[in-house]
């Protein structure tokens, strides 16, 4: 508990802590914000019954899910491989390898800070975003009254342990990818060709069967179809084959094969004092 202790105090003091959650913060205030803004200036029917349902509660929780699952599972791969590598750049597995300390148990215990820390973000960014949704759905005159219906409140701690874990798993194949490289920079690189790479391959006809199941796309299904939420329509989620079930067992067990990557790699280096 002490080894977690002193990384969580870690992760508070790192300056990219604070970036990452107020980067993420300013793209869910941009969005709904911006919707709400040219909401009167649309007049196109259709467009602006896309804005609505939007800006409508309760799915506009899922939107709200949907940014934290794409552009925070983003920004979640980019803060995973800044973490792991730090700890190669900065020389603070070997100084602590060398100590004593487990090859196994300090990257374990440094993820799990990493995911504690995910976890904060996720309840901050979802308690400021539906404040935010609130007041732009007043902008836009769009109805708040089912925002606080009792059915809706209770499904959101599901639906926010549903995104905690997707973008905990995103976070986790970039931690794994960092800490194999051992470098922070070559880490956050391929962890975002890693993260594109995933998109561009939907460009490709025969793989559109297995898309579903890679993990950038496991991770945005994992809400599935949010029972309480409405119809769905997430921001980014897009439409998969895969049902929210099916996609938490995957997004598991591809978090356990990026921990045993990064386990095995801390394993494999040579660190001497």
């Amino acid at each position: 508990m002490a080894l977690l202790h002193i990384s969580l105090v870690k992760l508070a003091r790192r300056p990219a802590s604070w970036i990452v959650l107020a980067v993420l913060l300013g793209l869910v205030a941009l969005v709904f914000i911006g919707l709400a803004a040219s909401a009167s200036q649309i007049t196109d029917p259709q467009d602006s019954l896309q804005v609505s349902l939007i800006l409508a509660f309760p799915n506009a929780y899922l939107v709200l899910v949907g940014i934290m699952l794409s552009f925070g599972g983003l920004l979640a791969v980019v803060y995973g491989s800044a973490i792991s590598g730090a700890e190669w750049t900065n020389g603070t597995i070997r100084a602590v390898v060398a100590r004593g300390e487990s090859r196994v148990r300090y990257p374990l215990m440094t993820f799990a800070a990493i995911a504690i820390a995910i976890a904060v973000a996720v309840v901050i960014t979802f308690v400021v975003g539906a404040l935010v949704a609130v007041v732009a759905a007043g902008m836009a005159d769009r109805p708040t009254d089912t925002a606080f219906e009792t059915d809706t409140l209770l499904s959101i701690p599901d639906l926010l342990a549903r995104s905690w874990l997707g973008v905990t798993e995103q976070a986790a194949i970039g931690f794994a990818i960092a800490m194999l490289f051992r470098s922070q920079l070559a880490g956050i690189g391929a962890g975002l060709a890693f993260y594109f790479g995933q998109i561009f391959l939907a460009l490709i006809p025969p793989l559109t069967d297995v898309l579903p199941y890679f993990p950038l796309n496991v991770a945005t299904a994992v809400v599935g179809d949010a029972d309480g939420f409405g119809d769905g329509g997430g921001f980014g989620g897009g439409q998969t084959t895969i049902d929210g079930e099916q996609a938490v067992v995957l997004a598991i067990v591809y978090t356990l094969i990026a921990l045993g990557i990064a386990v095995l790699a801390t394993w494999r280096a040579q660190i001497t004092q």
